[in-house]
């Protein structure tokens, strides 16, 4: 299946604010969910229903704010020390992620690997490989906008 059309799909889902288990002439199809000419295949989410270190988690509460990202880490480069305030899906596009978590240790991610990042856990994300890393980010937050941008942290945990 196209990039686009799992998305597309997987936007529509959200749209109608439905799970993949609802139906609205949706129907299974060889473990793949179809809607008309659109197939959405499940994408295994690493620890579910946990974080990454194996954190329990409860979606925000109130109106919902949900952001996605396309993150781009260039070889050689890391990111910030930093945390998140609230759930963030992550889906490795391609290249290979190395977050550090300090006392959680290192944890590596492959192209096509997709996981809940930690939350109010301080660590930092480089490529490691010979690749960049492309990344898809969703904050799924709540009405206050600034709630799903990264805090800085001064050390790791």
């Amino acid at each position: 299946m196209k990039f686009k059309q799992l998305i597309a799909a997987v936007g529509f889902i959200f749209a109608m604010g439905m799970t993949a288990t609802q139906s609205l002439a949706l129907t299974h199809v060889d473990g793949a969910i179809a809607y008309e000419d659109i197939e959405a295949t499940e994408i295994l989410i690493a620890q579910s229903p946990k974080t990454i270190l194996g954190q329990d988690f409860k979606y925000p509460t109130g109106q919902p704010l949900i952001k996605a990202f396309l993150i781009d880490i260039p070889v050689g480069k890391q990111t910030s020390l930093h945390k998140h305030a609230v759930p963030l899906f992550v889906y490795v596009l391609s290249g290979e992620l190395e977050v550090d978590y300090g006392s959680k240790g290192k944890k590596t991610f492959k192209s096509g690997t997709s996981y809940i990042e930690a939350i109010d856990w301080c660590h930092l994300g480089k490529a490691s490989g010979k690749l960049p890393v492309k990344i898809i980010g969703v904050y799924l937050g709540q009405e206050k906008p600034d709630q799903i941008k990264p805090e800085s942290c001064t050390k790791p945990n």
